[in-house]
């Protein structure tokens, strides 16, 4: 008898969280020689998610986290709280920009038409910055100049200003004052009223994120408060009883504990993306304190993070938690490589994103799932992934697409050799990460893939 398979798998229709039903039957006949029939059945209910044949890819889980993600609701802050935060209204210009005709030169104010040459105009007055109007209002007499300052009012009469540096004034008095040229067009070297913008312009638009030379136009516009979209407050759940304090002296780790780096790892993240609202805790591998935090952190928080626990082994208690709690699961497994056991889910307007354990993992799935959602919290752009070749040829992943750490050096990126997802130390020389695509055939030196550069 020759060699026969029957396959049958059967899986009703499904969304993302739900669990997966799968029955499968296999028979296999082997040689007419053996006479003997091997059949072999395997089933699968609701197991370990992340052992499932049929994950959502990258893409795709992504954007259904991101579809549940509403932007923050607007506060108001002052100034300098509100840089680096995204403007939820429009700045408007107050009065004209600049409200007067100043001048954009220390030199000489007068009527372009009295330069002639080898003129003498008579010094007959003087405009500094901030002067009081009657320096400014009387008008400049037909053959007279004043001396003005840089961002000084141009004084009635005037349409020129003649910068110091062409400019020869006698040591007679009265004084006077030549020029080195013989014509000048008018109203060179002074900035019109209104040019930068009119009363009522829009001059930061709504959605723009804030940096200093915005800061510096809401105030040039009297705006000290505004209406900005915050960042969010988060509360970070690290587990496992392994896992020691940072500070935890080299002869008081047991050799089978750790110190805290994914703590510290994920706080400086969030820091660098100007989250500064974060509380950090970290939990032991219990069940009643994990509910107790996990239930805190959906009322105190927009977003809540935890590292490790999210697997279905006998100690992972943070699955069944968010269970109990009754949110909303979104995604449990992703099709990726390191970072497969990434948990998703919500409750209300509070996201939840669990990464998992191993610290490269923590830091890919930071970067493909946390970034972008704090992004869609703050009104922000997502992360920009950009173009590179990779300089040596790279093994693909039959079933998953695969996030691999490169050095960059030009637009060359070189993966860096590593022992896994539990190899911290090779994220060193780092600059971010490569996307290799799913398939069976790999990736070929020169070959373009996507990168996206670590949170700086």
């Amino acid at each position: 008898m020759p060699l026969l398979s029957l396959i049958s798998d059967r899986r009703p229709n499904r969304s993302f969280g739900q669990s997966i039903y799968s029955s499968k039957l296999k028979i296999i006949a082997l040689s007419t020689k053996q006479s003997l029939l091997y059949v072999r059945m395997r089933y699968t209910l609701g197991m370990d998610v992340c052992s499932r044949q049929s994950l959502p890819n990258y893409i795709d889980a992504l954007n259904h986290l991101l579809s549940v993600c509403l932007p923050l609701t607007p506060v108001k802050r002052d100034l300098m709280s509100a840089l680096g935060l995204t403007l939820a209204n429009d700045v408007m210009a107050d009065r004209d920009q600049p409200p007067f005709d100043r001048s954009a030169m220390d030199g000489f104010a007068m009527s372009a038409s009295d330069i002639q040459p080898g003129c003498q105009l008579s010094i007959t007055g003087m405009v500094a910055a901030g002067a009081s109007p009657e320096h400014y209002q009387t008008p400049v007499e037909q053959g007279c100049a004043y001396r003005i300052a840089t961002g000084a009012p141009l004084p009635v009469g005037a349409d020129v200003v003649i910068p110091i540096e062409l400019a020869k004034v006698s040591q007679t008095e009265p004084a006077t004052v030549s020029f080195e040229i013989d014509t000048v067009e008018p109203w060179k070297n002074i900035h019109r009223q209104g040019v930068d913008a009119h009363a009522g312009d829009k001059v930061i638009p709504a959605g723009t994120v804030l940096r200093p030379h915005h800061i510096a136009i809401a105030a040039a516009v009297g705006q000290v408060q505004l209406d900005v979209v915050p960042k969010p407050r988060v509360t970070l759940l690290t587990t496992g009883d392994e896992v020691r304090p940072p500070q935890t002296p080299t002869d008081q780790l047991q050799p089978q504990q750790i110190r805290n780096s994914n703590g510290p790892l994920v706080v400086a993240l969030l820091s660098n993306l100007g989250v500064a609202d974060v509380t950090h805790i970290h939990l032991p591998d219990e069940p009643e304190p994990t509910l107790d935090a996990a239930q805190n952190a959906l009322q105190t928080s927009d977003l809540v993070l935890s590292v490790g626990g999210v697997s279905v082994g006998q100690r992972d208690h943070l699955p069944a938690t968010w269970e109990k709690l009754g949110v909303t699961k979104l995604i449990h497994g992703v099709a990726i490589k390191p970072g497969k056991p990434v948990f998703a889910a919500h409750q209300d307007q509070c996201i939840i994103v669990g990464l998992p354990g191993n610290p490269v993992s923590v830091l890919a799935s930071f970067h493909l799932f946390v970034w972008p959602v704090i992004c869609q919290l703050t009104q922000q752009a997502q992360p920009h992934w950009q173009e590179v070749v990779l300089d040596r040829p790279a093994k693909a992943h039959p079933t998953r697409d695969q996030f691999r750490l490169v050095r960059l050096s030009d637009q060359n990126a070189s993966i860096i050799g590593w022992q896994g997802s539990g190899d911290l130390m090779h994220t060193a020389s780092a600059d971010g990460f490569a996307w290799l695509p799913v398939g069976a055939l790999g990736c070929e030196t020169g070959q373009k893939v996507r990168f996206l550069p670590l949170v700086q």
